[in-house]
């Protein structure tokens, strides 16, 4: 395992890099992968031209949340007084451009007359991050705020077994990951502020993700409905990790059951996603191509098995953080993407995936502390 001092080390490059090239007023912005057209060509296009202004900086709620929980890791760490003052900035921009009924709008321009429940829940998730370190009561009601339109406005599908909570305002798929980080969410709520009405969705839908794993251990990408066929496969181990995280951070904030039958089988999925290099395979049927947050959360995921009896958890915990941390880059960034289509990169500095690798760089040094009780 590489020691928390080369852990901590590659985290401040990273977290450097992003300070210089994607910090503003407390937004990080820059480019991203996109959906769609640009996910699939246009940005191996964009890569090699890096001297052009393509104007495709956006700022995701996803970015600032994990930079909000990273830099609390970092004073932590570090006891350096400069993190808590951008966690703060940062937290303070996000309530900022929260909208009076309690959304964000979507940055995409392909999606951009949508609300979206992951954005929302990770604004949240930075609101209750740093209202844990400095009980200001406007980042609480911030988050409730949320809350409040989430349950009220985006809502549930109901499921034969349970309910799952809608992906946008207007309904597509049951997508199982959107389940699991709502409950994530609202259990925080309720530890923070002790009030039973944020459970009151939580045993439905861990009804609905205890039904839709797969005998494998998978948790499918999206359980079949009226609005969107079912796909099993999407990602596997990527989504899987983040899923087998956050199902393990609502067991310690309120052990259930069925959380605690769901996650062994979905250690030895996730343990199949390991290579003998230590990256993350792309998805269920290819190793290619290599993307350095996939292996970051897999190692995360991988470190929080063995409490769940997958026995060479370290091990391959291990193996995929000395990947990760043998991929940085001089600078302190790390590619988004090489080996597409077998032969194409995509080298560009993406804000979102960059600090979701700083956060599970330090998850490996700090644990659970900012996930479970601030």
């Amino acid at each position: 395992m590489p020691t928390a001092q080369e852990l901590l080390r590659a985290a401040e490059r990273l977290h450097a890099h992003l300070l210089r090239r994607h910090y503003s007023q407390g937004r990080v912005l820059g480019p991203d992968a996109g959906v769609r057209f640009n996910l699939r060509f246009w940005r191996f296009f964009k890569s090699p031209l890096s001297f052009v202004r393509w104007n495709d900086d956006f700022v995701f709620l996803q970015s600032e949340g994990y930079w909000i929980l990273s830099n609390w890791m970092l004073q932590d760490a570090t006891g350096e007084r400069r993190y808590r003052d951008l966690a703060l900035e940062s937290t303070q921009a996000t309530l900022n451009f929260q909208q009076p009924e309690g959304f964000w709008h979507y940055p995409l321009p392909e999606r951009r007359n949508l609300v979206a429940t992951v954005e929302g829940d990770w604004g949240a998730i930075g609101f209750l991050t740093t209202y844990a370190r400095e009980p200001r009561e406007e980042f609480l009601h911030a988050a409730v705020r949320w809350y409040d339109y989430l349950a009220r406005k985006i809502g549930f599908q109901t499921h034969a077994t349970g309910k799952a909570i809608n992906y946008f305002d207007k309904p597509r798929g049951k997508i199982p990951n959107n389940s699991v980080e709502a409950i994530w969410l609202f259990l925080r709520l309720w530890k923070a502020t002790g009030e039973a009405r944020f459970l009151e969705h939580v045993d439905s839908m861990l009804d609905f993700v205890a039904s839709a794993q797969l005998p494998t251990g998978e948790l499918p990408y999206i359980v079949d409905g009226p609005h969107e066929k079912g796909r099993i496969h999407y990602l596997c181990y990527q989504y899987n990790a983040f899923q087998f995280l956050k199902l393990a951070w609502a067991n310690d904030l309120r052990p259930d059951a069925r959380v605690q039958r769901m996650l062994p089988s979905l250690a030895k999925f996730l343990a199949k996603g390991v290579s003998k290099s230590g990256a993350s395979a792309a998805d269920c049927s290819h190793e290619k191509p290599e993307l350095d947050y996939f292996t970051a959360v897999l190692a995360a995921a991988m470190r929080e098995a063995a409490g769940f009896g997958l026995l060479e958890a370290a091990e391959l915990s291990e193996r995929c953080y000395t990947r990760v941390i043998q991929r940085q880059r001089q600078d302190g960034s790390f590619a988004y993407s090489t080996d597409d289509y077998g032969f194409l990169r995509d080298g560009r500095s993406y804000p979102r995936p960059q600090a979701m690798t700083l956060f599970h760089l330090l998850y490996a040094i700090c644990g659970k502390r900012n996930v479970v009780d601030g």
